[in-house]
């Protein structure tokens, strides 16, 4: 008999959000799963209003096909004097849905209650394009803004990389390459929020209590991955819970609900950090699931790791 059960704060607080993610779809079926999730973060009434005293400007990265890759920058409307911190976000979706612009409600919190800015990038999504093209999109545009640091006002030595679900996913993976490819200066701190990382998970060990049920996993890896899912070519670069040495990755803050999909492949591959001695703050939601499971404090936890 299973032991899961909801938290029931957050159930009071969540039912309606986890009802209207229902029905589950069939495995494959991307366009259903767009439109849901269209649907769910704009409502009817479209997406809120940034606050006051945030501004939001648009920036272009060419890729290495000649795709330009459109990044958000949020911060706040009195800039700083002197360069500071920054975060590049990548934003979730299963790898096939949603846009940096869904985010701009919250990413627009983040920096209107903490000062540090943050860029969104709007990265290619599969099926259409699938691996390593979504990756490639976001080191590009990574590139991008380290190179223009000075006229962002951002000290290159204090540039973090975030990202939920797919986009935490990515950003491991990004963080990866950079060590690979050593980006000089390296990156200064990753910020994994319940990331999607291993093409392997194929069980559903919530008992059915994951919002981003098993059929989203599988399809969201299939989409990404291609021919390549399901074989031996399938590396950590694509699907960073298959990375064994972690040595060298900047310092890591995992955030995942204990009823998440997620979690297992979270948890291990924090463990191979503490194994390492990187610094590592791990957080584990009890009786939670994906998007609804940080605690009021865990906003400002997340942005003091980033300073």
């Amino acid at each position: 008999m299973s032991l899961l059960r909801y938290d029931p704060e957050f159930y009071e607080e969540g039912a309606a959000a986890m009802n209207a993610q229902l029905p589950v779809f069939p495995v494959g079926d991307v366009e259903s799963r767009r439109t849901r999730i269209e649907e769910f973060i704009r409502g009817a009434g479209g997406l809120p209003p940034l606050p006051e005293n945030v501004t939001k400007q648009v920036h272009h990265a060419q890729a290495q096909d000649g795709y330009q890759v459109q990044v958000l920058h949020f911060r706040r409307a009195s800039v700083a004097s002197a360069p500071g911190p920054a975060i590049v976000h990548i934003h979730g979706g299963g790898y096939t849905c949603s846009s940096a612009g869904d985010y701009s409600p919250t990413l627009g919190s983040y920096v209107s209650e903490t000062g540090v800015p943050m860029l969104s990038i709007d990265y290619r999504l599969a099926p259409e394009h699938q691996f390593p093209v979504p990756l490639e999109d976001c080191w590009s545009a990574l590139l991008w803004i380290q190179a223009h640091a000075t006229q962002l006002n951002i000290d290159p030595n204090r540039l973090a990389i975030m990202g939920e679900s797919a986009g935490g996913g990515l950003a491991a993976a990004i963080a990866l390459l950079a060590r690979d490819r050593k980006m000089d200066p390296p990156l200064a701190k990753q910020i994994l929020i319940y990331p999607m990382l291993d093409d392997r998970t194929a069980k559903d060990h919530t008992g059915g209590l994951a919002v981003f049920g098993i059929e989203d996993v599988l399809t969201g890896w299939a989409a990404y991955l291609g021919d390549i899912y399901n074989t031996d070519k399938v590396t950590p670069y694509a699907a960073p819970g298959r990375l064994q040495d972690v040595t060298g990755l900047p310092p890591l803050y995992l955030d995942c609900g204990g009823l998440d999909m997620f979690a297992r492949e979270n948890i291990s591959f924090a463990h191979r950090f503490i194994e390492a001695n990187i610094p590592l703050e791990l957080h584990i939601y009890e009786g939670c699931k994906k998007g609804v499971c940080e605690p009021p404090g865990s906003m400002q936890e997340l942005l003091d790791f980033a300073l």
